[in-house]
């Protein structure tokens, strides 16, 4: 599996941003009050961002001590990569949405504190899940090394 590539992330801010300025354009010209995300919303992804690196801590120290001491659960591992490059697209996406926001609530006539801080904070909050997430990921790379017999694999599948 490969690392979370920034293309996939820069695409998902793109799509993020553009859904979330045309959606509040949507609201606001149907009659609809615009979306102010709540201040929680950024707490929120930010605990997330923070449990994704106390999950991946483990394995971080687990790979850099001796691997014949305490071996890595390759599951565990494979559930934290797998958690934390989910959480790296998401949290572009979201933090996309946060800066469609901003421009939106930026580019009225009359620009309210009330709204443009909430907003901040999510998007503060995206980012903040946004490296957590992918510091987990790097963290459940194994080094490459070849002391683990790598080397006397026979090609094929022939064990002799």
């Amino acid at each position: 599996m490969s690392h979370t590539s920034a293309i996939a992330l820069l695409m998902g801010g793109l799509i993020g941003g553009v859904l979330g300025w045309a959606g509040q354009w949507l609201l606001v010209t149907s009659g609809i009050p615009a979306l102010i995300p709540p201040y929680t919303w950024g707490a929120a992804l930010a605990a997330l961002g923070a449990i994704l690196l106390a999950l991946a801590w483990p394995i971080r120290s687990q790979v850099r001590t001796d691997r014949a001491k305490t071996p890595v659960d390759p599951f565990y591992a494979t559930r934290v990569v797998l958690l934390a490059k989910a959480g790296a697209l998401a949290a572009s996406a979201l933090g996309g949405m946060g800066v469609g926001f901003v421009l939106f609530f930026a580019s009225r006539p009359v620009v309210l504190a009330e709204t443009l801080v909430p907003t901040v904070v999510a998007f503060v909050g995206a980012v903040v899940l946004m490296v957590g997430a992918l510091i987990a990921e790097r963290w459940c790379t194994l080094p490459p090394d070849s002391s683990d017999g790598g080397a006397d694999i026979v090609s094929g599948g022939d064990l002799s």
